[in-house]
């Protein structure tokens, strides 16, 4: 296919080179150009705009923050939607709230373009190696024809029958597991540093526990307190991802307490100068909060 990819981040980048390497010619547009430069040395090309972008091909794949930025590029008469031919498909693999991705579905609807969710589950180093998780719902028949292209990033397909909205709730449950995991094990090695008992230990009680990479990851990350979000996905972006668990979760008359209890942990590590290091760094305020100096 034809693939136009809007947005160049830490993950968004990782899945254009892969896409490019599995054969399809990628039209990129990114707001930082210094992103580009390397997928068009790849063979990629570059466009000036969102609309240009999309003009001519088949498939549209937006990979950026949030509602607020996909609906920027998506809206309007220079929006992607209205520039997209008909039939065209647009898969948005960015961790939407699922009343966004209602709006995103009408639209495409409306203007005979098909609309797929396919959020994506895993860090930067899986996106660059091909090994993400990726849920996909939505027009089923734009689905079908999607996997063979979205197999060139996620090695893990899983279709879920119904609206589009359902795979972004799907990845918002996902990521609250990873997330109340993350809080539990901050708490825990606070918990043995502060009696007496062994990180070392719990760390590798956690890493024998944990089968997928990136739990095993955050494992390493809490016990040697490595905040660098380089390469991973920030506090900002998580606390982002928190909040549209919260909303989800009131919509539909749900408690998610552990999450209102990491909200408060994620926007104290952003009034601590912390905006950019890896969600994991809530460990920081376990730490601080039980008088150990952060590290």
């Amino acid at each position: 296919m034809n693939v136009a990819f809007l947005g160049l981040g830490n993950m968004g980048a990782g899945m254009a080179h892969r896409l490019l390497k599995a054969g399809h010619p990628l039209r990129v547009w990114n707001r930082s150009p210094d992103k580009i430069a390397p997928l068009v040395a790849s063979g990629a090309s570059v466009c000036a705009s969102p609309a240009l972008a999309v003009q001519g091909t088949q498939l549209v794949i937006t990979s950026l923050m949030d509602d607020a930025s996909v609906r920027t590029i998506s809206d309007g008469p220079d929006g992607i939607i209205a520039n997209m031919a008909p039939n065209t498909i647009h898969v948005c693999v960015t961790t939407i709230s699922p009343t966004f991705a209602d709006w995103l579905a009408d639209q495409h609807r409306a203007h005979g373009t098909r609309y797929v969710s396919g959020p994506v589950v895993g860090r930067p180093d899986a996106a660059a190696a091909g090994t993400l998780l990726q849920f996909l719902s939505g027009d089923a028949s734009a689905v079908e024809e999607v996997r063979p292209v979205c197999k060139a990033f996620a090695d893990s397909l899983i279709p879920i029958p119904g609206p589009a909205r359902l795979a972004n709730q799907q990845k918002l449950c996902v990521n609250f597991f990873i997330i109340a995991l993350i809080e539990a094990m901050a708490e825990c090695l606070t918990f043995a540093e502060k009696t007496g008992a062994s990180p070392e230990i719990m760390a590798m009680f956690f890493d024998r526990s944990f089968a997928l990479p990136g739990l095993k990851g955050y494992a390493k990350k809490t016990l040697a307190h490595d905040t660098d979000g380089t390469g991973g996905f920030s506090m900002r972006g998580g606390l982002k991802d928190v909040n549209l668990m919260l909303d989800a979760a009131k919509a539909a008359d749900c408690p998610l307490d552990l999450a209102g209890i990491i909200q408060g942990k994620m926007q104290e590590c952003i009034e601590r100068g912390l905006k950019d290091a890896d969600w994991s760094a809530i460990q920081e305020v376990t730490r601080a909060r039980a008088g150990l100096a952060l590290k």
